[in-house]
C-alpha cells in the first residue's frame, strides 16, 4: 500500500539527474534551472538558455500549431481516461511539460515517467507536476536508450515494479531527431512495453511524400523567414540552424510503413496547415 509520503517521495524522483537544486517555478528564467556551472561550460549555460528561450517563444506564439494540436491530444487523451483507471504513461522527450501538465493531471493515470535527454528541464516538468495525484518519475535519458532498456525489462522479468505494461505512451516532436532506421527501432522497442488495449501517439513535423529532406528543410526555412516575424531576428536564425543540422523527419506514407513493421496501425488524428505538423495516433495491430 502506498502511503502519501511514499507517493510524494515517489512523484520527485529522477534517474540520472545532475543537478540536486529543487524543482524551479516553471516560469522562471530558463538559466536557473539550466546544468550546474561545475558540470557544463559557460558557453554551454548561454546556448541552453537562448535555445530554451527560442523554444518557449515558438510555443506562446503558436508558430507551430501547438494550441490546435493540445486539442486534438485532449480529446483523445480524456476520451482515454473518461473510463476505467489508466496504468502508467511515459512521455518521451518530455521537456517541461507547458502544454501537457493542464492535460495529464486530469487523467485517471497510475503514474507518469517524463523522459528527457535534456536533463535542465525535468525540474521544470516536476515543478509542473507538483501535488499531482500520481507518482511521477523523472528519467534523464535518450528516447531510444530508455526504451530499449524499458522492452529489455519487460522481456527478462514477469511485468512487475518498473516494468509495468504502459497504457499511453506519448511523444511530440521528438522522433524527428531520429533517422528512419532509429526510429523504428524505437517504434519496435516500445511495441512491447504496451498494455494490450495502450497507444502511442507521435505527434511530430513529417515531410511530404515524394519531397526529399532538402526541399523539406528549405520549404520549412521559407516559412520562418516569411511567417514567423514575431520571433526576432536571433531565434529565427537560431531555430533555422538547428532545424538544418538536427532535423530529419519522414515521409508520411513512410512512416507509417516502418510502424506497420513493428505492428502498429496507425491513424492520423490532426494535421495541421503547413504540411508538416501532425498527430498520429498508433496501436498494437491485431
Amino acid at each position: 500500500m502506498t502511503t502519501p509520503n511514499d507517493q510524494a517521495a515517489a512523484s520527485q524522483a529522477t534517474t540520472r539527474q545532475p543537478s540536486q537544486r529543487s524543482a524551479a517555478d516553471p516560469d522562471q528564467d530558463p538559466e536557473l534551472t539550466a546544468p550546474a556551472a561545475s558540470n557544463v561550460s559557460r558557453g554551454s549555460l548561454e546556448l541552453f538558455t537562448r535555445s530554451w528561450q527560442a523554444y518557449r517563444h515558438v510555443v506562446d506564439l503558436d508558430l507551430m500549431e501547438h494550441r490546435a494540436l493540445t486539442r486534438a491530444l485532449e480529446a483523445l487523451l480524456l476520451e482515454r481516461g473518461g473510463g476505467a483507471p489508466l496504468g502508467w504513461m511515459a512521455d518521451l522527450g518530455c521537456g517541461d511539460l507547458g502544454l501537457l501538465a493542464p492535460i495529464l493531471r486530469r487523467l485517471p493515470l497510475a503514474g507518469l515517467i517524463g523522459v528527457d535527454a535534456t536533463a535542465a528541464v525535468l525540474p521544470l516538468a516536476a515543478a509542473r507536476m507538483e501535488g499531482s495525484p500520481f507518482p511521477c518519475q523523472w528519467i534523464d535519458s535518450d528516447l531510444l536508450d530508455w526504451s530499449e532498456a524499458r522492452r529489455a525489462q519487460r522481456e527478462s522479468e514477469p511485468p512487475g515494479p518498473g516494468s509495468e505494461p504502459l497504457s499511453l505512451v506519448s511523444c511530440l516532436f521528438a522522433l524527428h531527431h531520429l533517422d528512419d532506421s532509429n526510429k523504428q527501432r524505437v517504434l519496435e522497442a516500445l511495441r512491447p512495453c504496451l498494455a494490450p488495449d495502450g497507444c502511442l501517439l507521435v505527434a511530430d513535423v513529417f515531410r511530404g511524400d515524394g519531397e526529399d529532406r532538402q526541399a523539406y528543410i528549405q520549404r520549412y526555412l521559407q516559412r520562418i523567414a516569411s511567417q514567423w516575424q514575431e520571433l526576432p531576428a536571433a531565434e529565427r536564425q537560431l531555430v533555422g540552424d538547428h532545424l538544418s543540422a538536427s532535423d530529419f523527419p519522414a515521409e508520411r506514407e513512410r512512416f507509417r510503413q516502418l510502424a506497420a513493421a513493428a505492428g502498429w496501425q496507425s491513424h492520423w488524428l490532426w494535421n495541421g496547415r503547413h504540411g508538416a505538423e501532425a498527430l498520429l495516433l498508433l496501436e498494437p495491430s491485431p
